[in-house]
């Protein structure tokens, strides 16, 4: 745990204890609870990922996307918003005409595999019991 002061950070008149572990588990919990935010930020991610594919000089920087499969489309907003918060997702103004672009922050590269796996892992559990079990307990 780290501990950042009023001394080091001007902007602070009260000391902040940080535990990034547990900013982490926040983190992870949260998208668990909404799987929504999964939803988009692997969007996003697997955007990048075929777009690297089509051209190595990618930078990255993807336009806003306003459908994603899965997704309520008035829930967009506030799920950037959200991933925006958690440093899962940065976004970048190009102008007027082209509009907000964003790209998967670094702690939303890490986070996704882990969240993946979760998730796997919870709809695996979430499966329904065999026939046979059924069976079993009539």
């Amino acid at each position: 745990m780290s501990v950042v002061s009023a001394e080091k950070n001007p902007c602070s008149c009260f000391s902040v204890n940080v535990d990034k572990k547990s900013m982490i588990d926040f983190e992870l919990e949260q998208m668990m609870e909404n799987p929504e935010w999964c939803l988009v930020l692997n969007h996003y991610r697997e955007s990048q990922l075929q777009a690297k594919k089509r051209d190595p000089e990618f930078d990255g920087w993807i336009i806003r996307q306003n459908e994603v499969e899965g997704v309520v489309l008035e829930h967009l907003p506030r799920i950037h918003g959200k991933l925006i918060a958690f440093d899962l997702l940065k976004f970048q103004i190009s102008g007027r005409d082209s509009g907000v672009f964003y790209q998967v922050a670094r702690m939303g590269e890490k986070m996704l595999p882990k969240l993946q796996k979760m998730l796997k892992c919870q709809s695996d559990s979430e499966q329904p019991e065999s026939d046979t079990s059924y069976a079993k307990s009539a």
